[in-house]
């Protein structure tokens, strides 16, 4: 089977910048990307916000916040000849979301959450592809790897490479199993996401009901965490910690790591959309506290610029991203462990998976419009047999 994320598509309006591909797609990041990761995509969004509405104040706070921003992640550093060239002015953003949380070493943190963002090379299209934190890769030999080089260069679950080796290993694992260039990261933590969505004085979630046999609720769902907090189905609004909640959630649904990868890309929607709306467009506290909210949030790479973020995302909306999955083999036991299978032959994907290879060949080329042309069915929220 292949399962594919959440479609949220209209149509694109994200402005061509002046300033190059550089700018746009890191306009992209700003702009749509998970759950944790992707929120901090949000300083390129409220630094449009205030751009247009918010007065110079707000204007200055963003540029600020550009030049305050954590920036652990230097890209530039990793070897060149470990990466994919660079085949055109679309970039890549990956948006990680750690599973660190306060008063934990964050040794022992993994990425929880990781979007690749794609942004066209016009400016004028943006799309998200979830990795499954369980996809069974390639991850590359690394000997800088800050915890356990050694089991670098073996076959393991995808999250594991934030775990032996940080950003730099992850980005490496993607581009080996993608070919894809990765331009910029951005990433966030559990706490940062209480902050941002908090920031936004909450968001508004649809709820799925549970629908897995030892979880069957069809009047909403229950956490398995902590409080054990009920979830109405339907509509309902969320504060941060609520809405961290939900989208931590996956034993309650049959679709299990993919439901929950579906609710963390409703929530992007659902933060933009709140980011976007009348409240906050006209209220410069709000804006002010979002700002500096999301800047005490996330990390970015060394060459993220929030202000070009800014101008390039000035006229994107929630609906004018499109979200997928990559397209995988469904559920397996690979080496005694529980796998989102990606391939059964890792060194010829293309013999067994074909749509992600492909996928991966338009993300190069710049061509996942007419990708998703030729492969309606994997872009939706739904479970779809091969």
């Amino acid at each position: 089977m292949t399962y594919s994320g959440s479609n949220y598509r209209g149509s694109a309006s994200v402005p061509p910048a002046g300033g190059g591909g550089g700018a746009r797609v890191a306009a992209a990041a700003a702009g749509g990307p998970t759950r944790r990761g992707l929120i901090g995509s949000g300083i390129g969004l409220v630094a449009s916000i205030a751009a247009t509405g918010g007065g110079f104040a707000i204007w200055s706070t963003a540029r600020t916040t550009d030049a305050d921003l954590e920036r652990p992640f230097d890209l530039e550093a990793i070897p060149e000849d470990d990466r994919p060239d660079r085949l055109n002015e679309a970039l890549n953003i990956l948006v990680i979301g750690s599973d660190h949380r306060e008063g934990n070493s964050e040794e022992d943190a993994r990425s929880d959450t990781v979007i690749l963002m794609h942004v066209n090379e016009d400016g004028t299209e943006a799309y998200g592809v979830s990795i499954p934190r369980d996809l069974y890769v390639h991850i590359p030999e690394y000997a800088a790897a800050s915890n356990y080089p050694e089991y670098t260069g073996s076959n393991a679950k995808f999250n594991a490479a934030y775990h032996w080796g940080g950003i730099p290993l992850t980005v490496l694992t993607v581009e080996g199993f993608t070919g894809v260039r990765i331009d910029h990261v951005v990433e966030i933590d559990f706490a940062g996401l209480v902050q941002v969505v908090d920031a936004l004085g909450g968001v508004t979630l649809d709820i799925e009901p549970a629908d897995a046999p030892d979880y069957y609720d069809e009047t909403g769902v229950t956490s398995i965490h902590g409080d054990h907090r009920f979830f109405p189905a339907g509509p309902t609004e969320l504060d941060g910690e609520a809405a961290l909640d939900y989208v931590r959630q996956r034993y309650q649904w049959n679709r299990g790591d993919f439901a929950r990868m579906q609710h963390q890309q409703q929530l992007i929607k659902a933060i933009m959309d709140s980011a976007l709306s009348a409240g906050v467009l006209t209220s410069r506290s709000r804006l002010t506290s979002f700002i500096e909210s999301t800047s005490d949030a996330v990390k970015v790479d060394t060459e993220f610029n929030v202000v070009s973020t800014a101008i390039s995302l000035m006229d994107l909306r929630s609906d004018d991203l499109v979200f997928m999955t990559t397209p995988n083999l469904g559920t397996d036991t690979m080496d005694g462990e529980s796998v989102v299978v990606y391939t059964y032959d890792l060194e010829n994907p293309e013999n067994d998976n074909p749509e992600a290879t492909t996928l991966w060949d338009a993300i190069r080329e710049d061509t996942v419009s007419a990708w998703i042309t030729e492969h309606p069915d994997l872009v939706g929220g739904e479970a779809a047999e091969e």
